[in-house]
């Protein structure tokens, strides 16, 4: 009897809790709370990728590169090898190139990817709202679906629209599976896939990207780390050479 009313209990839970999803911003209400403002989602990521980039369906070459983040906002990538004078950081909503060691002029950016993979965790849902909604999402777009065998909350599309910025939810686990956006005039089309806990942290070891329908880019990952704390240089563009983690 007792076993029956407590499965009873997580039964009207649910239906209660599914009940609340009815927008996008129920969606990143809903993420930021499970993860307890980031409490409970690692705020320091590093790991060493194969980026294996394709043409016409054939790998044509493949990087490696270093990445490391500090979430809200930060993501450093070094090419080639941890001493190397060329790479990328996106800071707080915009983004360095940097070639030779010398950063170039910053550019205004949001990274789709960082925002609702990791940012969203930290951010007040407020916040993450105006900025999706800034950048195209429509989130008052909102059905349930099954991808990759698991249900999913598809924010900011209609079923069987492909081309529309859109992302896709985990129902239970509440991380990002797939998002759908476009940058200079081409549809991006970019899949989490192989999420493994790692240190207690869900992690997708493959992100798999589209560009106009076509494969353009596996990324994989490993040498997965969760530091406890970072050296801020590692994310100031006039430090990237001198900068090590």
């Amino acid at each position: 009897m007792r076993s029956f009313l407590f499965s009873l209990s997580l039964l009207v839970s649910s239906v209660l809790f599914s009940q609340k999803i009815n927008t996008g911003a129920d969606v990143i209400t809903a993420m930021y709370k499970k993860y307890d403002g980031g409490k409970k989602w690692y705020k320091h990521f590093s790991f060493t990728q194969d980026a294996v980039f394709y043409r016409n369906d054939s790998a044509v070459k493949t990087e490696v590169w270093h990445e490391i983040g500090k979430f809200p906002g930060y993501l450093a990538i070094k090419y080639d090898t941890k001493d190397s004078k060329n790479g990328v950081i996106f800071a707080v909503n915009k983004v360095y190139s940097i070639k030779d060691g010398v950063a170039k002029e910053p550019r205004n950016f949001i990274h789709d990817l960082i925002l609702v993979g990791f940012d969203v965790y930290f951010l007040k849902p407020e916040r993450t709202a105006h900025l999706l909604d800034s950048m195209g999402y429509n989130l008052k777009e909102i059905h349930e679906d099954v991808f990759e065998g698991r249900k999913v909350y598809v924010v900011g599309a209609q079923p069987g629209d492909d081309k529309t910025p859109q992302f896709y939810i985990d129902a239970e686990r509440l991380y990002m599976s797939r998002i759908i956006y476009k940058k200079n005039n081409h549809i991006t089309d970019c899949v989490f896939a192989d999420y493994e806990k790692v240190e207690g942290n869900w992690v997708a070891k493959k992100v798999i990207f589209k560009n106009d329908g076509k494969l353009m880019l596996i990324e994989k990952y490993y040498d997965l780390k969760f530091p406890k704390d970072l050296d801020p240089d590692i994310f100031n563009p006039d430090k990237f050479t001198q900068a090590k983690w």
